[in-house]
């Protein structure tokens, strides 16, 4: 009975020990936190990330070896999601550990935020209260098929490419909030930084959808 139950440990721990593989890659994590975002193309995973399509390719396959994504075929492309919700939940906590275990994680937050921005930033429970109490102008910076996919309620999309060839269609008598992908992204910063120097009165969410949606519930 005893080594019948040892094998069945062993087992487990050896099942779960492939969702580790996954994730001791940088840019395996990188990927899934992009796939958070919605679906993608491997072409469009390899230009987000800097990668060739072939070694984009060869992480994609150990993340679905380990069942972390899935793919369909559409056209001459092969589209990927993640699996499921709980593959964001563990993204999500991922980070949030590394910011809150990790000292050179939050360094990198903290001089980064000095070097480069300086603005404004609001925590999730924050926005949300401004949103509920003022008339402000939420903008989404993701790319349009990232918004598409899911964005904060009457959020507009100005993808960070083009945000500052929009500045003139924008009001200057609103609070803007600004979000991206996260925390991970240093857009949300960046946007607010440009339209506080452009004379507007915009803060820096800083966050994800996906946060946003979870402090909802």
């Amino acid at each position: 009975m005893d080594k019948l139950c040892e094998k069945y440990k062993n087992s487990l721990y050896s099942g779960l020990s492939k969702i580790g593989k996954c994730l001791s890659s940088d840019k395996r994590i990188e990927i899934l936190d992009l796939l958070s975002q919605g679906k993608k193309t491997v072409e469009k995973i390899a230009r987000e990330t800097g990668m060739t399509i072939a070694n984009t390719s060869r992480h994609l396959q150990i993340l679905k070896d380990g069942n972390l994504v899935s793919c369909e075929k559409k056209k001459n492309f092969v589209v990927y999601k993640i699996a499921n919700e709980k593959i964001i939940d563990l993204v999500y906590l991922l980070i949030n550990v590394g910011e809150t275990q990790l000292s050179d994680v939050q360094k990198i937050h903290d001089e980064f935020y000095e070097k480069c921005c300086k603005t404004k930033i609001l925590t999730v429970e924050k926005a949300q209260k401004m949103v509920e109490e003022e008339n402000v102008v939420i903008i989404d910076l993701r790319p349009e098929d990232e918004f598409n996919s899911q964005h904060i309620e009457n959020a507009i999309n100005i993808p960070m490419k083009i945000l500052e060839e929009n500045l003139e269609d924008l009001p200057k008598d609103k609070k803007i909030i600004v979000y991206c992908r996260g925390r991970n992204c240093a857009y949300a910063n960046i946007a607010a930084k440009i339209l506080n120097n452009n004379g507007f009165c915009a803060y820096s969410l800083n966050q994800s959808y996906y946060e946003w949606n979870k402090a909802k519930i």
